[in-house]
């Protein structure tokens, strides 16, 4: 099974970099560049999170979610998409990826702090690339938060464990973003 957890998402991710290669877009800005590259720095970031899932999954014993899938997702397929994947980023890079970095070993610490460069790059470019991705309104992202909090110790658990759902949010998001510009 365990098999099976790797090789899905591999050849998902091979085959949006085929993709993106058999679609090439000629970017004439760093906007264009940004969404179209996307697929790359994704799989680094599965790439990264593979090396820890299993322990935070099985450390999660929290029933409920963290990330909502119909809340989140239908924040980020809005017209403020860019700004409720910015908070979540946020999120992550302020309080969940520090708090796992100090609650685990050594041998955790390199793909974390991995996923962490990544956000903090997709953070940079989000910002910048705001009027490319015709950002409106902001999100809210007190909702995760607060459920982050009643959560306790667990929150960081249930967060970490459901990186690699965040990470097919923000891939639905951007890809959403190819076809438009």
């Amino acid at each position: 099974m365990h098999f099976f957890k790797f090789l899905l998402p591999s050849l998902l991710t091979v085959l949006l970099v085929e993709d993106t290669q058999s679609r090439r877009v000629n970017c004439i800005d760093s906007c264009c560049t940004f969404v179209e590259s996307f697929p790359l720095r994704l799989n680094r970031l599965r790439s990264s999170y593979e090396k820890i899932r299993d322990y935070y999954e099985e450390k999660d014993e929290l029933d409920r979610a963290l990330l909502n899938k119909t809340i989140l997702q239908k924040s980020f397929n809005s017209p403020y998409g860019c700004h409720a994947m910015n908070d979540v980023l946020h999120f992550y890079l302020d309080t969940v990826l520090p708090t796992a970095i100090n609650e685990n070993t050594r041998s955790f610490k390199t793909p974390i702090d991995e996923i962490g460069n990544i956000f903090q790059e997709l953070k940079r470019d989000l910002i910048k690339c705001r009027n490319y991705l015709g950002c409106q309104k902001p999100f809210e992202i007190s909702s995760i938060r607060d459920s982050y909090q009643q959560m306790k110790k667990k929150g960081m658990y249930k967060a970490m464990g459901e990186l690699d759902m965040l990470f097919n949010y923000f891939e639905k998001y951007l890809a959403s973003k190819r076809s438009t510009h």
